[in-house]
C-alpha cells in the first residue's frame, strides 16, 4: 500500500469530506457531521457522520408512519438481508413518530486512507438511498407534503 493510514480526527474528517466533495455542515448541538446529499432524500429526518472510538458512523433515519410500523417490522429480516453493509433497525419512542434508523460502520483501529474512507461514505449513501426509495414505494415513508400531525378542525363558531 503505497498511502500512510491514518486515524482520522475530526479535522481530518472535514478535509477528507471536502476532498472527496460531500458536503455537511454542523449544528453545534452534535457531534456528527451533517451530511446534505442525504437529507434531501423524501422521508430523512437527519443524516450524521459521527467519529466514534471504535470506528466511523454513518447514520440516517427515515421517519416511519405509524400504520406502517407493523408491515415494516415484518419485513426488517429481509431488509436487513438485502443491505449487507448497513445495520438497519426500527426506533420506537412512546411519544415521537417511528423511525427507521440506516447505520454503517468503518473500523478505524488500524486507520484509513482517504480513498477507503470516500468508499465506505459513498456506499452507505447508496445503500441509503435505494433503501429509502424501497421504503417509499412500500408506502412506509410520509410522503411529500403529507400531513404528519393530526388537528382538529376548529369551528368558526
Amino acid at each position: 500500500m503505497s498511502e500512510k493510514l491514518e486515524k482520522p480526527n475530526r479535522e481530518l474528517l472535514q478535509t477528507w469530506l471536502k476532498t472527496a466533495r460531500v458536503e455537511y455542515s454542523e449544528c453545534g448541538e452534535c457531534e456528527g457531521l451533517h451530511l446534505a446529499a442525504l437529507k434531501s432524500i423524501e422521508g430523512v429526518i437527519d443524516s450524521r457522520l459521527f467519529i466514534e472510538r471504535y470506528g466511523l458512523l454513518l447514520t440516517t433515519e427515515l421517519e416511519i408512519r405509524p400504520m406502517a410500523l407493523l408491515p415494516m417490522s415484518a419485513d426488517l429480516g429481509r431488509i436487513n438481508m438485502d443491505y449487507p453493509i448497513l445495520k438497519i433497525f426500527l426506533d420506537v419512542v412512546d411519544d415521537a413518530t417511528p423511525q427507521l434508523v440506516i447505520a454503517g460502520v468503518l473500523q478505524t483501529q488500524a486507520g484509513l486512507t482517504l480513498e477507503q474512507t470516500a468508499q465506505f461514505i459513498s456506499s452507505c449513501m447508496d445503500a441509503t438511498r435505494q433503501l429509502a426509495a424501497e421504503c417509499l414505494q412500500q408506502d412506509y415513508l410520509f410522503a411529500e407534503g403529507e400531513g404528519r400531525a393530526i388537528t382538529s378542525a376548529k369551528s368558526l363558531h
